[in-house]
């Protein structure tokens, strides 16, 4: 049986990449027909050419009012919703207006209709020609007819079908035949129900089987874990589930290019509870490219004494010139951004007649530009702190910290990020942050395509669409188990597992006990801070005699609170045995069963049970 042909997508607000499953089932980002594996949203029409992706950027230096972008953010929104605040992109490009006859938000671009019998030129370098429909009469056209100027007016959902058209056409390039197994599409979590079916319903216009729409912090979870996996067995581990720690929080910190979503999930033995989260779209790898361009423009004007004050703010007050080139520069830096992110060593940045005449040529290497972008980082660890906040948690709860976003690939943020948490919690970077949404999409849709096409017949997918309004019963609190005269608390099941859960936990028993008997309780996590005193210094390292201050630990620290059952399993240990316990959660309440197992196979002849109906649930 043939691989199934599947992809997924990462639809950011600025870039998008498409994943495809490889040999074996591995996931890999592809390239599309232009070489780029971050391809940019963005649409323009200069005559009689469409330019898609990467190839539309370069229009807006000269052809702003015919290009698009931004519209992802745009969708299932009416022109009412739209935010009346002036744009934060630092380049023009083509006004959002009404749709006429409607109440949805789109574009009003000019373009040339070919003559009848005129032939489209050819499709090269992300270009499209457009086509036109041969005279109804058949009547020969002069060869000198000139193309007809018009207006065309695009509504953000015809925008968006085009450019998922393109993204779906690039797949099937690659793959030399139409993905017909499906397609999973990441969409942040901040999108309502409206905007879902927005982008599911563009998706579906635009020729894309739709097999899921997946938060993109879910998409991250599932890419790093597919990255830890192929670590392993590269490094000649058996990567299995119990190789890493299946219940954990984990804080999904995603760079993007116009803003940071930070994002707090909970992963209860392969299942995803997310806690809390928030974009902020005044950071970002924007407010990076604002460093970029005042170090440029700066030394631009060093040596050619042309002024030239970036980054500047669009109005329509803004000098032509200076626009256009902060338009030019702008592109430049994307680059240099790249390459500060792949090379240790000095990243160059050169335009060719960025004002006046005059070019500019130069260079930055990392250390000059972590010191320039100290202020971002600082305001992103800010966003990250104040969102696992307002999820109730300490950073120290943070087993976790994984990154996406093109702009995560800078080194210097997650350097600059690691003060927040212990020295034990990860900054994982096993997978490229760029990548790692659309891999898990094409994972995911990997799976669904598998689960759709199983023995058990074809199942009914059209329900997985995701509806952020249903919340899914999860625990308030911790159920763990108080072995008697001891005060230790054992947690069995972890808070925010979603119900019904079943865990089980086996007791060691020694040979000729009679019983076990445990008690079962809800806890509680809480935060102990530890003041540590710092060593004396020696005499020749100080230079007031003054030694350093104490520092402060934080500690995770679980206490049981509330009394539920005690169970009591008989055993007959003759030798060393087990005594099984599984604790079963529901919405109704609490179930408790033991038996003992001895080595080799579990036996149950006799299951003792409690049930207690006093739990605490959180919709």
């Amino acid at each position: 049986m043939s691989a199934p042909t599947v992809f997924g997508i990462n639809f950011g607000s600025s870039f998008a990449s498409i994943s495809i499953i490889g040999k074996e089932g591995h996931a890999e980002c592809i390239a599309n027909e232009e070489g780029e594996r971050q391809i940019a949203c963005a649409v323009s029409y200069n005559g009689e050419e469409i330019y898609m992706g990467n190839g539309a950027k370069p229009q807006l230096v000269k052809n702003s009012k015919n290009t698009i972008t931004g519209f992802r953010n745009l969708l299932g929104k009416t022109f009412n919703e739209v935010p009346s605040t002036p744009s934060l992109s630092l380049t023009p490009s083509s006004q959002v207006i009404a749709v006429p006859d409607s109440d949805l938000p789109g574009y009003k671009v000019d373009i040339l209709v070919p003559a009848p019998s005129a032939t489209p030129k050819s499709v090269a370098g992300g270009k499209k020609s457009l086509k036109s429909t041969p005279a109804a009469s058949g009547a020969n056209t002069p060869l000198n007819v000139e193309p007809t100027p018009q207006e065309l007016v695009l509504s953000v959902p015809e925008v968006t079908t085009l450019f998922l058209k393109s993204l779906l056409q690039s797949a099937t390039d690659f793959l030399g035949t139409a993905p017909t197994d499906g397609c999973v599409i990441a969409a942040p979590a901040s999108f309502d129900t409206k905007q879902r079916d927005a982008l599911a319903q563009a998706a579906r216009d635009a020729g894309i089987n739709l097999l899921q729409i997946v938060d993109e912090s879910a998409a991250v979870l599932v890419g790093y874990r597919a990255g830890l996996v192929e670590e392993r067995k590269e490094r000649g581990f058996n990567a299995t589930e119990e190789e890493e720690k299946a219940d954990k929080i984990v804080a999904v910190v995603d760079v993007g290019e116009t803003g940071v979503e930070v994002e707090v999930v909970a992963v209860r033995a392969g299942e995803y509870v997310h806690l809390g989260g928030a974009r902020d779209e005044t950071i970002g790898g924007r407010e990076l490219d604002k460093v970029l361009l005042s170090h440029f423009s700066k030394e631009f004007t060093k040596k050619t004494k042309v002024a030239l004050p970036l980054p500047l703010t669009i109005t329509d007050s803004t000098p032509e010139a200076d626009l256009r080139a902060q338009t030019k520069l702008l592109l430049a830096v994307e680059h240099t951004k790249r390459s500060l992110s792949a090379s240790s060593g000095a990243a160059t940045c050169a335009v060719e007649s960025l004002k006046d005449g005059m070019d500019l040529s130069g260079s930055i290497n990392r250390m000059r530009f972590d010191g320039l972008a100290a202020g971002v980082y600082r305001k992103i660890g800010e966003r990250i702190k104040a969102v696992v906040k307002d999820c109730g948690l300490d950073p120290v709860q943070i087993d976790e910290v994984l990154l996406a976003g093109s702009s995560s690939l800078l080194p210097g943020l997650a350097k600059s990020i690691s003060y927040l948490f212990p020295e034990s919690t990860p900054i994982t970077t096993n997978l490229d942050p760029s990548q790692a949404i659309s891999i898990g999409c094409a994972l995911q849709a990997l799976h669904l395509s598998q689960l759709a096409h199983s023995q058990t017949g074809l199942i009914d997918l059209s329900n997985l669409l995701h509806d952020p309004t249903t919340k899914l019963p999860t625990t308030a609190a911790p159920v763990g188990i108080v072995l008697p005269g001891g005060d230790v608390f054992y947690v069995v099941v972890p808070e925010a597992t979603i119900l019904p859960a079943r865990r089980q936990v086996s007791l060691a028993v020694e040979a000729g006990a009679t019983e076990v008997g445990v008690e079962v309780w809800e806890g509680k996590e809480t935060i102990e801070v530890e003041t540590i005193a710092a060593p004396p210094r020696d005499e020749d390292d100080s230079d007031d005699g003054e030694d350093d201050e104490p520092e402060e630990v934080s500690n995770v620290v679980l206490k049981a609170t509330t009394y539920l059952t005690s169970i009591k399993v008989p055993v007959k240990a003759t030798k060393a045995a087990n005594v099984v316990l599984e604790i079963i959660v529901t919405e109704e309440g609490v179930e408790v069963k033991g038996w003992e197992e001895e080595a080799g196979e579990a036996k149950k002849p006799k299951v003792e049970r409690k049930k207690v109906e006093k739990v605490v649930v959180k919709a």
